[in-house]
């Protein structure tokens, strides 16, 4: 038996997709060279687990069932949002239905997911972590000796468009530590032209996603802010699923962290970093205690912290353990 990642299209560059990255590739650089990737679903053969993600349709996993290969559904976010569409359950809930009904197998990123998928369809999954994506850095921690620090935000727009960037500014200036932001996400036109006071100071700098850019920056970076806000409900549910790997790659590259409370999959990360507030009572006065907190610990403290985060990462989300966690789906499937 192989694994066989379907990834249609796929032409051997670097998926700006975060799932298919982590996955899918990252995960083979622990794998057998038997297993790999196939872009068309008719190169799957008997004898292949094929694992099926985002941009699979029914019709591929129908064609894997008919032809007698195992094919396993692999479900990384919630698309089972009360407050949706009509044309958003047509397009996507109900497709998804039926792969997650048809499929030999369920795959998930984390216990609240693994909840999740059987409120929604009665099936057991199986859990497999995701792995880190940065390259290990040893830790440089000398924040006392800046003229000013250098913090850098990542992530997408929508965990962006939930923090007031101009009022957090504000309540750093009156704190009167000295400071930078760095901010990267999609879609960033909209929110240049929303913090324009705080662009032209200096404070804040904007930038459209861009994958090597994103290291660059945070190889650059003094720490790494990571603040997560909960507004609604579905939001509530989409965050207790949402994946470490930020912070895992931040840690992992080196970096203090500054994030909050809130996110289930960041507590494992708790010890390795500073958090402040929680995701559903956002607190900006905890987030600047943070920095605080960060700037006068001693740097030897803060450099163990990073450490000891990096070998839990180590142990848990490097691409070999991963790596193995998805070839051993082959003693799985046979007791689904």
């Amino acid at each position: 038996m192989s694994i066989k990642f379907f990834i249609p299209g796929y032409e051997g560059d670097k998926p700006k997709r975060a799932s298919f990255r982590f996955r899918s590739l990252i995960p083979l650089q622990g794998m057998r060279p038997e297993d790999g990737i196939i872009t068309k679903i008719s190169q799957a053969k008997k004898g292949d687990i094929v694992i099926l993600a985002k941009k699979s349709t029914p019709k591929d996993l129908f064609h894997l069932r008919s032809n007698n290969i195992k094919c396993v559904y692999d479900i990384c976010d919630n698309k089972w949002r009360k407050y949706v569409s009509p044309s958003w359950v047509k397009r996507v809930v109900e497709p998804h239905n039926v792969m997650c009904n048809n499929a030999d197998a369920l795959v998930t990123t984390c216990v609240d997911m693994q909840r999740l998928i059987m409120k929604h369809t009665g099936r057991n999954s199986f859990i497999i972590n995701d792995p880190v994506e940065a390259t290990k850095q040893e830790p440089k921690v000398a924040l006392k000796s800046r003229r000013y620090l250098k913090i850098f935000n990542y992530g997408n727009s929508k965990h962006f468009s939930k923090i007031q960037w101009n009022f957090l500014i504000k309540k750093f200036i009156d704190s009167e530590i000295e400071f930078k932001i760095n901010a990267m996400m999609d879609r960033s036109k909209k929110f240049i032209e929303m913090y324009p006071d705080e662009i032209a100071s200096g404070r804040l700098t904007i930038h459209e996603y861009d994958w090597n850019k994103q290291y660059e920056l945070m190889n650059d970076a003094d720490v790494i802010f990571l603040p997560i806000v909960v507004n609604s409900m579905d939001n509530l549910i989409d965050i207790r699923a949402k994946s470490p790997n930020r912070i895992m790659d931040a840690i992992y590259s080196g970096k203090p962290v500054v994030s909050n409370f809130g996110i289930n999959s960041y507590m494992p990360f708790q010890a390795f970093s500073d958090f402040g507030g929680n995701a559903r009572s956002i607190n900006y006065e905890e987030w600047i205690q943070c920095f605080r907190t960060l700037i006068n610990r001693k740097k030897e403290q803060t450099i163990h912290m990073i450490l000891q985060g990096q070998k839990y990462i180590e142990m848990n989300h490097s691409p070999k353990i991963i790596g193995e966690q998805w070839v051993d789906l082959e003693n799985k499937i046979g007791r689904v």
